[in-house]
């Protein structure tokens, strides 16, 4: 999940960092049940062309080339791919969303999971997409709903909660000031409509995580990789600690952000 803000390509995660690489095997751990879940009912079958957006670890790049079979294609872009392992149905390149050319009438697939939510382009980039589906296409965007962070931490101390709810205020902050929209989820599926798919559908995934397991040890990887620019958003390193031991405590219970996913298709021709 490599994220740019604009043009001049500032970023609020970047995979060049020494916890990126835990950061996106959490996320798959997170979220590729869900994703696979929906990518398989949308009926990607053997040989279709596949395009696959902000790749991050690559799991869901290299599941989609196991499903299209010899004769289908995936392409993974993501501004930094080093964390996407190599497939011989899978084309990785380097490549900036918000500047690439994605073609026209050229997938029958685009996936992008946690990418357009980060991006002020957004809007801009899912014209691109639909223009680049093939006729009878999908589109599948999946981003998270960061607007009831309040409600996340369901049991820990009170300096955890303190320190929890700190982190999350100071990470949306982060976000909006690189472009982010914590709302964006929500509006996909309209949005989605206004770019002219049909049968758009929407689903919402969330769990409850444990201290310890991969959608609390989130939390914490993100905080480290952030964590300069958190301390200069008003977060103190008394907090940060906190929030990590937090992480790991079996006795912490949390929600992740809900995923909102969104899937729709290119009218035929």
């Amino acid at each position: 999940m490599t994220t740019t803000t604009d043009s001049a390509s500032q970023y609020t995660f970047d995979n060049a960092t020494p916890e990126a690489a835990r950061q996106v095997r959490l996320l798959a751990e997170i979220l590729d049940g869900h994703s696979i879940d929906v990518l398989a009912r949308a009926g990607v079958a053997a040989g279709w062309r596949c395009l696959d957006l902000g790749a991050g670890a690559g799991s869901i790049s290299t599941w989609l080339a196991d499903r299209v079979g010899p004769d289908g294609r995936v392409l993974a872009l993501d501004t930094d791919p080093r964390h996407i392992g190599q497939h011989e149905r899978l084309e990785l390149r380097a490549v900036d969303v918000t500047e690439a050319d994605f073609g026209t009438d050229e997938y029958d697939l685009i996936h992008a999971r946690l990418l357009l939510m980060h991006l002020p382009q957004r809007r801009e980039i899912l014209r691109r997409m639909v223009r680049a589906l093939r006729p009878g296409g999908l589109l599948v965007l999946s981003d998270w709903d960061c607007t009831q962070t309040e409600s996340m931490l369901v049991r820990s101390s009170p300096e955890a909660t303190e320190a929890f709810s700190a982190f999350q205020a100071a990470l949306l902050t982060l976000g909006a000031a690189n472009g982010a929209s914590a709302t964006w989820a929500g509006e996909a599926p309209l949005a989605m409509l206004d770019a002219g798919l049909v049968d758009v559908e929407s689903e919402v995934h969330n769990r409850l995580w444990t201290g310890g397991e991969a959608g609390c040890l989130l939390h914490a990887s993100n905080s480290r990789q952030l964590e300069a620019v958190l301390l200069k958003f008003g977060v103190t390193a008394k907090q940060l600690t906190v929030l990590r031991e937090a992480m790991e405590d079996p006795e912490t219970f949390a929600w992740s952000y809900p995923m909102v996913t969104t899937v729709g298709r290119r009218v035929d021709s």
